[in-house]
């Protein structure tokens, strides 16, 4: 347990002093306010520490961590979940849907059926995508997140998923209306369904003539790629 301690003071200090603050003054509390971390703080510190190695993209510095919290530490949901998102960065496709499927009895449950249609989208399935995506929205109704990810898998897959990816990416857009990965699936589907006036009026609503015109040609770009998706789904058929 002090080698966790240690690293993660070591983490916090070193960016303090990056930014140009007195790591002193900035971390440490009056010496009568200090509370000793118990046991499960020091853990959720600890893994705070991965998820933030995993958000920068640092995937193999974040296993190489989290190999390190597996021997002295019980392996709970939450690192599950860290072990298969960097297991998935790292493309190990069936390491990373093993560990998100340990998720399955767990509160994280959601979040493991999520995790391993990622994993199938990275692997070009998309069916198989549909159908984690379909289970973790039917286990968390509300998230943005995962109706999202349903909406393109459906996009993908085309044929009479398309009506339902409109369907599910505008409720995600309620839920989530600031998110830019939302919007920029839903101008696919408008545009896919020839409803080019509403995805306009989407479109006119990026604040940058740089970013509307990026936002437009990926669209398209994506449209021109679909009779090829339409047709592998086909022959899948």
């Amino acid at each position: 347990m002090k080698k966790i301690i240690a690293m993660v003071a070591c983490l916090s200090v070193s960016a303090c002093a990056d930014h140009g603050f007195d790591p002193i003054a900035a971390v440490s509390p009056a010496a009568n306010s200090v509370k000793p971390l118990d046991e499960a703080s020091t853990s959720r510190l600890y893994l705070s520490v991965v998820n933030g190695l995993i958000e920068q993209g640092r995937y193999r510095a974040a296993l190489a961590y989290l190999d390190q919290y597996a021997v002295q530490e019980k392996k709970t949901p939450y690192f599950l979940q860290l072990h298969g998102e960097a297991l998935l960065g790292t493309e190990q496709y069936d390491a990373a849907a093993a560990a998100f499927s340990g998720l399955e009895r767990t509160d994280l449950k959601p979040e493991g059926l999520n995790g391993i249609g990622r994993v199938k989208a990275a692997q070009g399935d998309w069916i198989g995508a549909v159908e984690h995506f379909q289970q973790a929205v039917t286990a968390r109704p509300s998230s943005a997140e995962f109706l999202n990810n349903l909406g393109y898998a459906q996009l993908s897959v085309g044929g009479d998923g398309i009506s339902a990816a409109e369907f599910n990416l505008r409720q995600a857009q309620e839920l989530d209306p600031a998110s830019v990965s939302i919007r920029n699936n839903l101008v696919i589907v408008l545009m896919m369904t020839g409803k080019d006036r509403e995805a306009r009026r989407l479109l006119s609503g990026i604040p940058t003539t740089r970013e509307r015109a990026e936002v437009q040609a990926f669209a398209a770009s994506w449209l021109k790629q679909r009779p090829q998706v339409e047709d592998m789904s086909k022959e899948d058929m």
